[in-house]
């Protein structure tokens, strides 16, 4: 968690380096460009989101089988740096720096059930940068940003209205800023060293209790 506990100052100097961010609304993705990943989902909502909110940036930043393919896309769409625009992986320091830049974070995957009960490190980055999330699967990741309100769970298949959600939340600077706070809230009571330390220790020890139970058995 201390990792991610930056000051506003890093994103303010992140968007100070790139002409077309500077003081708009960003939404970043950052992590692999896989086949299970779905990045090309973040190029087709930013063609929807600019006939919408133009203004609004979309950043990926990472690697992967699938990243020539995304930006192929995004060229095809016509969206390729003007609303959408790409950053080759980088160090975790440096994501701290997106993060804190960003409006929102995302975190994605192709219309599949089995992934829903992922654990990817990008969701619990964006948690404990204090970033509002959105997510476009179902699943315990979105039970949660359902119940403590640190997010958006947004349509996988029905890109107009995923769009306007983006487009609803981005304009919200209260909600971003009140999905902000759940969001590190969140990392810090549930997810923090201390707190999955704590929860391991338990399971451990409830499997140390079952054992020796067991064995007094036989």
């Amino acid at each position: 968690m201390d990792l991610f506990g930056i000051p506003a100052e890093a994103g303010y100097q992140f968007r100070c380096r790139f002409e077309w961010l500077q003081d708009r609304p960003l939404v970043v993705y950052t992590g692999t460009f896989g086949l299970m990943n779905g990045v090309d989902y973040l190029v087709q909502l930013a063609a929807k989101v600019r006939e919408i909110m133009p203004e609004i940036r979309f950043l990926a930043c990472g690697d992967g089988a699938k990243f020539d393919e995304v930006q192929g896309l995004a060229r095809q769409l016509d969206v390729l740096d003007r609303n959408f625009f790409m950053l080759h992986s980088m160090p975790k320091l440096e994501i701290k720096d997106v993060l804190s830049a960003a409006d929102m974070a995302t975190s994605l995957f192709i219309n599949l059930p089995a992934m829903w009960a992922n654990s990817a490190n990008k969701f619990f980055d964006a948690l404990a940068s204090g970033t509002a999330v959105a997510i476009n699967y179902q699943g315990w990741q979105a039970d949660l940003l359902n119940e403590t309100g640190a997010g958006i769970v947004i349509s996988v298949d029905n890109i107009d209205q995923a769009a306007h959600d983006i487009v609803t939340k981005v304009r919200d600077k209260a909600w971003i800023k009140a999905a902000g706070k759940a969001a590190r809230q969140l990392a810090e009571e549930r997810f923090s060293r201390d707190e999955l330390t704590k929860r391991l220790e338990q399971v451990l020890e409830g499997a140390i209790y079952q054992y020796q139970r067991g064995s007094r058995q036989l």
